[in-house]
């Protein structure tokens, strides 16, 4: 298969461990109507992001994002890419941890969260470590079998939807766009790890579109689906809102009687991806940042991920690690306008002197 296409499938997979994170919680707490139009103009704060980041990526065809950092200068990739780095950490740390809560209460009631912890720390590790050729390679399979998985969910949950209760259609007031939450929400993207692949190997600019549409209605349907079942005043009080929508669904006629099974599995499946890729990145950040000899990329990936578990183990409460995880994904948001702005910029000048020193 097409390597474009590999990665594309790759980065819609780690978009669906985005969509089940804290997003659809964010989406409703900053509206109480209208969450298409909050959905959709987010989507296309994401769209103008990648294009100019995409762009700038274009004027270095043979780098990745590191290279041009290091390009400009150590002291630029120490300064902006090391810090990064810590950020990613966080955010799967405490993304992993309010991902095990959430698999818990689907189907391991009895299950302590740091063992569920352990698991999803260890899978994550041992991706990261294989390489992305080998993470491409497997998200072929992944994309198939949970996005199956995702349409058999919303087919069978389309029985309790009550299309009066999206209502109202439209947001009261465009305020939402001065919450602070509507920018964080840029945060929940995998914008930077394309950087992470030189720009002649990336995706086309058809297919980052086709990747933007595909995160967009997969978050439309996660955002949605409660919505349609308990109406939004209810949903506001959920803390795992498709679980619950999908918990409500009456399946003695199937072989397996749990509804949420498919739930757990599909947020297995790609919370696995999306935090083995941001562990990936983390160890390429550390080992061509610092270029040391004797120490390989897994080295980091493995202390990355010894740091991330305990991020993740040590919070006391759920409520405390979607605080923590909000933040840190907020730092990330914060990042991706440094970064995407830092290289669009750096190529405009290494373009035009490159310009100069074609005309001597």
């Amino acid at each position: 298969m097409n390597h474009r296409v590999l990665l594309a499938m790759l980065v819609c997979v780690m978009s669906g461990g985005f969509a089940f994170l804290l997003y659809p919680k964010i989406i409703n707490s900053i509206t109480v109507g209208g969450h298409w139009v909050v959905i959709l103009c987010a989507g296309l704060l994401q769209m103008v992001f990648i294009l100019i980041y995409k762009k700038g990526l274009d004027y270095f065809p043979k780098k990745d994002v590191i290279d041009i950092f290091r390009q400009m200068g150590k002291w630029a990739a120490c300064i902006v890419l090391v810090p990064l780095a810590f950020v990613i950490t966080a955010m799967v740390g405490f993304g992993l941890r309010a991902h095990s809560e959430e698999i818990i209460a689907i189907f391991l009631n009895r299950t302590p969260s740091w063992a569920v912890l352990v698991v999803l720390v260890f899978l994550a590790a041992l991706a990261a470590v294989k390489g992305l050729e080998t993470m491409m390679r497997a998200s072929v399979v992944v994309f198939i079998i949970v996005n199956s998985l995702v349409l058999f969910i919303a087919f069978t949950v389309i029985i309790n939807f009550d299309v009066h209760n999206a209502s109202p259609v439209l947001p009261t007031s465009p305020k939402f766009l001065l919450n602070t939450k509507f920018y964080y929400l840029s945060g929940f993207s995998a914008l930077l790890f394309v950087g992470f692949v030189p720009s002649e190997n990336n995706m086309k600019y058809g297919q980052l579109f086709m990747v933007c549409t595909y995160v967009t209605v997969l978050i439309l349907l996660t955002v949605y689906l409660p919505i349609f079942v308990f109406g939004q005043e209810t949903v506001v009080t959920f803390r795992y809102p498709v679980q619950e929508a999908v918990n409500i669904v009456d399946l003695r006629w199937f072989i397996f009687s749990q509804q949420t099974l498919f739930l757990g599995i599909s947020l297995i499946g790609f919370t696995i991806f999306l935090n083995a890729v941001m562990l990936w990145m983390t160890g390429q950040i550390m080992q061509k940042t610092f270029n040391w000899e004797r120490t390989k990329s897994y080295y980091w990936i493995i202390a990355f991920a010894l740091i991330a578990f305990l991020m993740g183990v040590y919070v006391p409460n759920l409520g405390m690690v979607e605080k923590l995880l909000v933040l840190s994904t907020g730092a990330h948001a914060l990042f991706i306008v440094i970064i995407t702005f830092t290289i669009f910029i750096y190529g405009i000048f290494s373009r035009r002197r490159m310009a100069g020193y074609e005309k001597y």
